[in-house]
């Protein structure tokens, strides 16, 4: 019953690596029965599969001797198997206390620094790994108890981006099963045994103590994953439909931009793929994307800074993603005219025409001195408000709870200090059109 079960499961794991013929498959091999059991599946299937298989083994410098084994078994075994195989080192315990980062983490990164330069180098298309069910469980309910959102319950797929994972659906059992099966031998890491680890109590304590309780809980985790990634799959597409590719307005702006909206889970995760984008895959926080969210009901001009110096700025419609940068030096001043301008960070047309922009100002051409300038704010600049009344600009632009990084950046139209229009704010009073208007000029940022 157990070799038909198996055989059942194997079939499975060919049907997953369909459609990777003449591709070029790196196992992650550790000696671990789990990655040594599924380097034997493809290397029996490799060329029946089409496709090409190589092996890479991370020695982490962490176990001394045990470590130094546990390479020479792997190149053994590769040598045996006729399987190229590529051999990477590092002090990682040194470069935990270097960095200020757990062992664990500094492991991980050289693990997948390792994996980045055979992908970008051309020796593998992807790199597969022996992660199982048990894997999978545990990690689901690390994440949960440490409180996670939909996509974080999600935790592995089989297929993600370059990295194939064929043997989620494989309890450990049933590897060990395969192994033994096949006369197949392997080393086993002690650490893995050390209650130390956060993830080794949960493997060695907690999940056993579930599945006591519940019979089949850690597959029932694994499978409840694979549900969360489905759906967040789903609400992802949806998201997408919210970005924007805009003509950046500023020199730091990314030129993202996602469009409002209620649904709060598609407008959090399309301001997650934006970031993503940007550069920002972890160090977010849930926080950060809640304060995107109520940045919405700000006033125009609200920033948050999220992570990786990347903030958001709140449009008329959308956030639009920055990152920061150093102030460059503004373009001078430019006369007025019609056409598109930079001052500083801020791009913006002037025209004849409307162009159905959002807070497009206009005003009465006629109405402006001929020397009037494009420039950004100065110290002791006024405003002349529409019905009258004067004001310095700074304290005006205060009381419209413009923030005060936007206020910096916005340029403005004047002549000496008397302030006509600030783009994407307002014009002056004394240049408002009216029925007697001949000619108007329509300003708007370009965001």
């Amino acid at each position: 019953m157990l070799a038909k079960f198996l055989r059942v499961c194997y079939t499975v794991v060919m049907m997953q690596l369909r459609g990777y013929e003449n591709k070029k498959l790196c196992v992650a091999l550790s000696g671990g029965v789990d990655s040594v059991a599924l380097l034997h599946m493809l290397n029996a299937e490799k060329n029946s599969g089409g496709f090409l298989l190589s092996a890479v083994h991370c020695e982490h410098g962490i176990r001394g001797e045990e470590s130094r084994l546990d390479m020479e078994f792997v190149q053994t075994l590769c040598a045996a198997w006729k399987i190229p195989l590529r051999v990477a080192r590092a002090d990682c315990p040194r470069l935990a206390k270097e960095r200020g980062e757990s062992l664990e983490t500094a492991a991980r990164a050289f693990r997948y620094g390792v994996f980045k330069t055979i992908l970008d180098g051309g020796e593998a298309d992807y790199i597969v790994l022996a992660h199982h069910a048990l894997d999978e469980a545990e990690t689901v309910l690390f994440r949960l108890a440490r409180g996670t959102s939909l996509s974080g319950a999600a935790a592995m797929k089989e297929k993600n981006g370059k990295f194939l994972r064929p043997l989620l659906a494989w309890s450990k059992e049933e590897i060990l099963a395969y192994a033994q099966d096949n006369g197949l031998s392997w080393r086993e890491d002690g650490t893995n045994s050390l209650l130390e680890a956060t993830r080794n109590k949960l493997r060695l304590e907690v999940l056993p103590a579930l599945e006591r309780a519940v019979n089949g809980a850690g597959k029932n985790l694994a499978a409840f994953a694979k549900v969360c990634a489905e759906d967040d799959e789903y609400l992802y597409s949806l998201a997408e439909k919210l970005i924007e590719r805009k003509t950046p307005a500023f020199t730091g702006d990314s030129g993202y931009r996602v469009v409002f909206s209620k649904e709060k889970p598609l407008f959090v995760r399309a301001c997650l793929s934006v970031l993503k984008t940007l550069g920002v895959e972890k160090d977010y926080t849930r926080e950060n994307l809640e304060t995107l969210f109520r940045l919405q009901e700000l006033q125009m001009g609200a920033m948050a800074s999220v992570k990786g110096g990347v903030y958001a700025l709140k449009g008329y419609d959308g956030l639009a993603f920055c990152r920061s940068e150093e102030k460059q030096e503004e373009n001078g001043e430019q006369v007025f005219g019609f056409g598109e301008f930079r001052i500083g960070r801020v791009a913006f047309t002037v025209s004849e025409t409307p162009s159905g922009a959002e807070k497009e100002l206009r005003l009465d051409v006629d109405k402006l001195p001929e020397d009037a300038v494009f420039r950004l704010k100065r110290e002791g600049d006024v405003f002349e408000k529409f019905g009258g009344g004067r004001k310095s600009l700074k304290k005006y632009l205060v009381d419209k709870k413009i923030a005060a990084a936007v206020r910096a950046e916005l340029p403005v139209l004047a002549k000496g200090d008397e302030v006509f229009a600030v783009l994407g704010v307002e014009v002056a009073g004394s240049v408002w059109t009216n029925e007697k208007t001949k000619r108007t000029a329509y300003l708007s940022i370009l965001i």
